[in-house]
């Protein structure tokens, strides 16, 4: 027996929804490769404003009156795979960022020894006030 319409629209649109998620997350990790911090927060903010698109399409999925063959959990079973590939994403993008932020902060931490090296030496050789060359006439 067919899916009724209004759960094919439903699960067509869930399955547009997620498939608008798998591309904004893979353009989150493009710009957590290239530094583009400007372009993350776009994309989260993308994902944020589709956040309830998805949770509107799983309402619908679940309140549709359905035929036997398809009840929600064999709908949920549909999108398993699909959600199981965005949670790597997700962490893949979280993973480079551990990655990036780790790598800044060993930098922060070498300039930071540099700086208080540089102060030493400044301490040390640039205290005295009189002048370092005299003139004799």
């Amino acid at each position: 027996m067919p899916e009724p319409p209004a759960t094919m629209d439903a699960t067509a649109d869930l399955t547009r929804a997620l498939a608008e998620w798998r591309r904004l997350t893979n353009l989150e990790g493009e710009a957590i490769l290239g530094g583009d911090w400007h372009g993350l927060a776009e994309q989260q903010t993308r994902k944020a404003q589709l956040q309830p698109a998805i949770q509107s399409a799983l309402a619908l999925v679940r309140a549709t009156p359905s035929a036997e063959a398809c009840t929600f959990p064999a709908v949920e079973r549909k999108f398993d795979f699909t959600v199981g590939e965005l949670i790597a994403l997700e962490r893949r993008n979280g993973d480079l960022l551990v990655a990036k932020r780790n790598r800044r902060q060993a930098e922060s931490e070498r300039l930071s020894r540099t700086l208080h090296d540089l102060q030493g030496v400044k301490r040390a050789y640039g205290s005295s006030r009189g002048p370092h060359w005299q003139s004799y006439s």
